[in-house]
């Protein structure tokens, strides 16, 4: 097991956004593998650039190890109503979304999703949303264990394709709980 005070956590700026991107990416590809067609994957490339440019409502965080190397990932953006068996569920309400979160498989178990997850709340706390939605698959390894224990709640277990599950947390509004710092 890695020890956590040789990774660092920084927000993604300008100059993380690219390897952030490929970093994510990268987890996609190996964690959805054909169930996701190549054009799809060209589309979330895409929907990262726009969203990490629009930072008053949406945020990257990354952590890295003593080498530079990107080891985890997590995003917090508003949600925007696209999934339809959600249509009314979050109507006319401030809603983050937390998704594209991957840990580096060397470096689960010690506490790297656990404070990203905290560099998120902390954005969403600080920005006024309501609570906090994602959906995670059953075959995502260590996903809906770890989101469960972290407090998010099944709204809509879907048996489809790929076996859908939505979740959600209320947020505390407490932004002095999380120090969180733009460095």
């Amino acid at each position: 097991m890695k020890r956590i005070n040789s990774i660092n956590f920084s927000y993604v700026y300008k100059h993380l956004e690219k390897p952030t991107k490929d970093y994510i990416l990268k987890e996609y590809m190996k964690h959805y593998e054909q169930r996701i067609s190549k054009s799809q994957y060209e589309v979330i490339y895409k929907k990262m650039s726009i969203l990490m440019k629009q930072k008053d409502t949406n945020a990257f965080f990354v952590s890295y190890n003593e080498k530079k190397q990107i080891i985890g990932a997590i995003s917090i953006t508003k949600y925007d109503n696209r999934i339809l068996s959600l249509k009314n569920r979050y109507m006319n309400k401030d809603i983050a979304e937390i998704g594209r979160c991957y840990v580096d498989e060397k470096y689960r178990r010690c506490g790297v999703g656990s404070r990203l997850l905290n560099l998120a709340i902390a954005f969403a706390e600080k920005n006024n949303y309501e609570k906090m939605y994602l959906h995670t698959h059953y075959f995502l390894p260590g996903g809906y264990n770890f989101w469960s224990k972290k407090g998010f709640k099944i709204t809509l277990d879907e048996k489809n394709k790929m076996p859908t599950v939505h979740m959600e947390r209320e947020l505390e509004n407490n932004t002095n709980k999380y120090n969180i710092q733009m460095v």
